[in-house]
């Protein structure tokens, strides 16, 4: 087996993918022949980069117009953040791969967190908690029994998609082909030109679209203009894909019950921004996807795919530099 020089960069939410870390032990148990190279995303230096065959993590992107050597790299995300554009890279046959499906149990979660306490009004009630006043806040609306969309059909939406149809929830989603036999959980799917159809139907509205030109602000004036009022939008795919203008006209004006947003445009978001201020939304910095049992996953999907590399096999999440993820 030919020895690769493999780099690992971790981050600095856990421990587990760093130099001592248990999936940095199980890296070189499960392949001892390989060269590792564990940095973390801040210590990590052109050389490093430079000098691999195989990375996984976030590399800076203008290091690899010169990583003549690199023939793999893997994305610990499912979203692809500016790598899925063939120039930025020095060779043609470079392979890219995202980690589709890792951070999904996790973002579920969240998302239905958010959701539920929109509905349940728990910010209010918390700042009620905060001030010492017994004062109720009254919920006007339930989960159970309600209609659900979801933009964005893949990975994440399968994750959220039996926790809210545990709440009974009729639940729509949207692609292009709807010839296709309808995923679990869904009752029904409607085309894309549907958008605003699907829209004035739906109760609460989970976003978990990639950004691409197709999704940059699908949701838009017009959108907004056509949602059901007293709806409750939760979006944790990209930001780019609201247009937040309109969006806060439509939480202002109460078309929007509220909204979560765990991904905004611009990231961080800036200090004084009036999202910040916004009516009934809960604003999280793009955290949803973390917890160990996430990184767990990570260096899993990780080391399955290594063992394919070496084989010569396809890898499965690999992204399209045409569709742009």
């Amino acid at each position: 087996m030919e020895q690769w020089k493999i780099l690992v960069l971790s981050n600095p939410v856990t421990d587990v993918l760093d130099a001592g870390g248990a999936g940095s032990r199980l890296c070189r148990e499960r392949f001892p022949r390989m060269d590792w190279r564990f940095r973390s995303f801040a210590d990590c230096t052109e050389a490093d980069v430079l000098d691999a065959d195989i990375i996984t993590g976030f590399p800076r992107t203008q290091w690899l117009k010169n990583a003549k050597d690199l023939r793999w790299l893997h994305l610990q995300s499912a979203g692809v953040n500016g790598y899925e554009k063939r120039e930025i890279y020095a060779r043609e046959d470079i392979i890219v791969t995202r980690a589709a499906g890792v951070h999904a149990p996790a973002m579920a979660e969240h998302a239905l967190g958010m959701a539920l306490s929109l509905t349940r009004k728990l910010p209010e009630l918390y700042k009620k908690q905060q001030a010492g006043l017994w004062q109720p806040v009254h919920a006007r609306k339930e989960l159970h029994d309600a209609n659900v969309l979801m933009l964005g059909t893949g990975y994440l939406a399968a994750a959220i998609t039996p926790l809210v149809k545990a709440f009974g929830c009729r639940i729509t989603g949207l692609r292009r082909d709807t010839g296709k036999p309808l995923p679990p959980d869904y009752d029904r799917m409607l085309p894309p030109e549907k958008l605003h159809e699907a829209l004035s139907e739906a109760d609460y509205i989970f976003s978990t679209l990639p950004f691409t030109e197709k999704t940059r602000h699908i949701l838009d004036r017009a959108a907004f203009a056509a949602v059901k009022p007293g709806a409750i939008l939760v979006n944790i795919g990209r930001g780019g894909t609201i247009d937040h203008e309109a969006l806060l006209e439509a939480l202002q004006d109460g078309r929007l019950a509220g909204a979560g947003l765990d991904v905004t445009e611009p990231e961080p978001l800036p200090e004084g921004h009036p999202l910040w201020s916004a009516p009934n939304v809960i604003i999280t910095p793009h955290c949803s996807a973390w917890s160990d049992a996430t990184d767990k996953r990570r260096y899993n999907v990780f080391l399955r795919n290594l063992d394919l590399f070496l084989k010569g096999e396809p890898l499965p999440g690999q992204i399209d530099f045409e569709a742009g993820y």
